[in-house]
């Protein structure tokens, strides 16, 4: 059974989620290597006889950079949301090891918790999503859960107890009704 997706902290009043670092750093390792590795051709610094120098430099210089620049975002880039009741906020951030911009939004706007089921295409299955739904003209804030209901349910749900706010179940609904 996985976790919900938010991680209670010391402070009973906040609930943090975080993305990034852990695993997909260390996938990234490899790619940032690769093309370090590669961009290092073209400066001499790992000797490769090349015999169609100018052509082949400039096929390396791309691949290498774009090597570079996947592992680089996949070793350093964090992202995640932090909601306090306590201040009635919730913060969405993101930053390069360490949050770096932040956006706030006030909580007081939201009304509900909706989880919804977006159809997929062909070459795609059905992805929940759940949502902070707000009342008025206020646009809804997503939360990012996992494609999958059971997941998404648990995050919604956790969500809506924490925030004490009702939970919208928009795909048991459609289940229902198309029953």
């Amino acid at each position: 059974m996985k976790k919900p997706r938010f991680t209670q902290t010391d402070d009973p009043d906040v609930l943090k989620m975080k993305r990034g670092g852990g695993c997909l750093s260390v996938s990234g390792l490899p790619f940032l290597l690769a093309g370090l590795f590669v961009l290092q051709i073209p400066l001499d610094v790992v000797p490769v006889h090349l015999e169609e120098g100018p052509i082949i430099l400039a096929l390396i210089m791309p691949l290498g950079l774009a090597f570079t620049i996947a592992g680089a975002a996949l070793v350093f880039v964090r992202n995640g949301i932090t909601i306090d009741r306590r201040s009635r906020t919730i913060t969405q951030w993101w930053g390069l090891l360490m949050p770096m911009k932040r956006t706030g939004y006030s909580l007081d706007g939201f009304g509900s918790v909706r989880l919804d089921l977006h159809a997929g295409d062909r070459g795609s299955d059905d992805a929940c999503t759940v949502n902070l739904i707000g009342s008025g003209h206020s646009a809804p804030f997503y939360i990012p859960s996992p494609n999958d209901y059971d997941a998404a349910r648990r995050t919604a749900e956790q969500l809506s107890q924490f925030l004490g706010i009702p939970l919208e179940d928009r795909v048991a609904e459609e289940q229902t009704d198309t029953n």
